[in-house]
């Protein structure tokens, strides 16, 4: 992964092939507009309501407060032209143990310091986390301001300031919370986004999961196989690759357990033969990917559409605009997303 990463501020990478995005996804959408998926494909868009005749070029992340690498493909997303359709995921199946960002802060030497904004020592997964309470805000923002007062660059400080006024009320689950924020934050309204549990709880993904569990042995040992071409732990005996959900905790699922819910693989697959005709990875998907490649040919005996990756680097001003804090990781929120969307001029050029 780390040669997909770019190293220098506002360096953006991008691959999808030889030809443009758009081209490659209505070739994907004419693929698979027959043979045994078409129908699923045509239940499901109409389940989720997308608009018929459009190509649907989709992407996601867990929700968090992410670096600007990653909102990078949002912007990507929300600035197609009209005739292809995006599609945001919103993986909020996923378990972390905390949720929080880190925040730079300088003492004799620059440093930096994890703000835990929910702690979730259970592991329940992110669905299940409700949206945190203002008093909790507050403690965050007390804490966050304390951090970045340490910095040369009082602009930083400012954006958070800015951005933490700008929050919308704390209300709902996290994720929903969350995708709303940066909506608001990032200028993102109007983009359409799916939880990853409630893609999981329509009745295509359920004909999904029931067609591959049909297959028995053959899609199991396809499986293990794409695991291992993903760098993925392989499944324990009696194990499926899929999730049940209990008390918001997620377990690996087992044979006659339901209802069932998507591990890294089988969710990018469902996207990719089901819910879209491009998917867009950042630069950790596209490591596991050719496993979902594999998945395609030996468990469902077609040929994988296109997919691509997008990323970039973007770091801190600090002390100044001529010297960056090393460091990509630190949230959209401290930084300036006039120069993310300024990055976006190279992959548009590729559509």
């Amino acid at each position: 992964m780390r040669d997909l990463v770019p190293q220098r501020h506002g360096e953006v990478r991008w691959e999808w092939g030889g030809r443009g995005m758009l081209a490659l996804a209505r070739a994907g959408a004419r693929a698979l507009a027959s043979g045994p998926w078409a129908e699923l494909r045509q239940r499901a868009r109409e389940e989720l309501g997308f608009p018929p005749g459009r190509p649907v070029i989709a992407s996601g992340h867990q929700p968090l407060l992410v670096h600007p690498g990653i909102i990078l493909r949002q912007f990507f997303l929300h600035v197609l032209p009209p005739e292809a359709y995006g599609v945001w995921v919103s993986v909020d199946t996923d378990a972390p143990q905390d949720v929080g960002f880190p925040l730079p802060l300088r003492r004799r030497a620059y440093t930096h310091h994890f703000l835990v904004l929910i702690s979730n020592p259970e592991r329940r997964i992110l669905a299940a986390i409700p949206a945190p309470t203002p008093e909790l805000l507050d403690q965050a923002r007390r804490r966050i301001a304390e951090r970045l007062a340490t910095l040369h660059n009082r602009a930083i400080l400012t954006r958070a300031e800015t951005a933490w006024k700008r929050l919308p009320p704390p209300e709902g689950t996290w994720p929903h919370w969350l995708e709303t924020a940066k909506a608001r934050l990032c200028g993102l309204q109007g983009l359409r986004w799916l939880s990853a549990k409630a893609l999981a709880e329509t009745r295509a993904f359920r004909e999904f999961a029931e067609l591959l569990l049909g297959k028995g042995d053959l899609f199991l040992e396809a499986y293990e196989a794409a695991a291992k071409k993903a760098g993925i732990a392989p499944l324990k005996p009696g194990e499926l690759p899929f999730w049940t959900i209990r008390g918001g905790r997620r377990q690996p699922a087992r044979p006659g357990d339901g209802p069932l819910f998507p591990r890294a693989l089988t969710l990018t697959l469902f996207l990719r033969a089901v819910v879209c005709d491009f998917f867009l990875h950042g630069a950790g998907g596209a490591t596991y990917e050719p496993g979902v490649d594999h998945l395609f040919r030996a468990a469902l005996g077609i040929e994988p559409p296109s997919w691509g990756w997008l990323t970039g680097t973007f770091l801190l001003p600090e002390p100044s605009a001529e010297q960056r804090l090393p460091g990509r990781e630190f949230p959209f929120f401290l930084h300036d997303l006039a120069e993310v969307k300024a990055a976006l001029a190279g992959p548009l050029s590729a559509l």
